[in-house]
């Protein structure tokens, strides 16, 4: 079967045509997640244990929505990301809020010789925060942190990929939407780096909710996510086999796939 001739999915590319098509990072469906998953989890962990002393550094902070909430809370948060239209428009809601204790900035602390600088000066942030983002922010994080300094994230887990993907076109296959992370065993990923750091796991929480789509307009807005218009069917011409989908597999509240979240934190000693 040819290759496909789109970004893979949450690379630099796949990130950069994004930012042209949607007004900042988010899902863009409409779906009904279950209470106790991982993103509930790691905003209340997050925003409960912040303090007015708190110095935060805010990895790939999309377009700013969870710094502006962090801001009410601390001293100050330093947010960045590598995609520069997503920081214009935090900057602008920033302005818009009124908030002043918040650093916007466009960068990417990865070096094409792999190493990695993250934008703070030595042993100046409290907490490191880091949602859904990559995780070669922690080669550099003793560096940034003041003693006993926590590393908080939230990391995707590798999810069951559906029966029903190869009813669809190829490109609209499970395994080719943005949803989904193909992250392999990111326990493992984060043990590693973490220790090559010279820093170790100090607590780990697992979340696997049901996350429902009751139409197939919203289903066929995740498997189509982040793909460019020319490569992605026509809602029209793939609305028969979505109609299969459903008839076949969905569940009284619609099609159900399973959302799996990893929280885990480590501290600087």
């Amino acid at each position: 079967m040819a290759e496909l001739k789109i970004p893979r999915a949450h690379s630099d590319d796949w990130y950069d045509h994004l930012a042209t098509i949607q007004e900042g990072y988010f899902y863009p469906w409409h779906s009904t997640l279950e209470p106790g998953n991982g993103a509930a989890a790691f905003d209340e962990r997050v925003l409960e244990n912040l303090t007015p002393e708190d110095v935060v550094l805010e990895v790939a902070c999309g377009h700013g929505d969870f710094a502006l909430r962090m801001a009410e809370r601390c001293g100050k948060v330093i947010a960045y990301d590598r995609v520069a239209p997503y920081i214009d428009i935090a900057k602008s809601r920033q302005q818009e809020s009124g908030v002043g204790n918040i650093e916007f900035l466009v960068h990417n602390p990865l070096h094409m010789d792999g190493e990695v600088e993250l934008p703070v000066e030595a042993a100046s942030v409290t907490r490191i925060i880091c949602r859904l983002g990559p995780h070669h922010w922690i080669q550099d994080a003793r560096r940034v942190c003041r003693k006993g300094a926590e590393l908080i994230a939230l990391s995707p887990m590798e999810e069951p990929i559906p029966a029903w993907t190869s009813i669809l076109p190829h490109v609209m296959h499970y395994e080719n939407s943005g949803r989904y992370s193909g992250s392999g065993s990111i326990h493992q990923s984060v043990d590693n780096r973490l220790h090559q750091a010279g820093l170790t796991l100090y607590g780990g929480w697992g979340f696997d909710v049901p996350e429902a789509f009751a139409d197939k307009q919203s289903l066929y807005t995740m498997v189509t996510w982040g793909l460019p218009k020319d490569k992605a069917p026509p809602f029209e011409d793939v609305s028969e086999k979505l109609d299969i989908v459903f008839s076949r597999y969905a569940e009284p509240s619609g099609i159900v796939l399973r959302q799996c979240r990893y929280l885990w934190n480590a501290f600087v000693g």
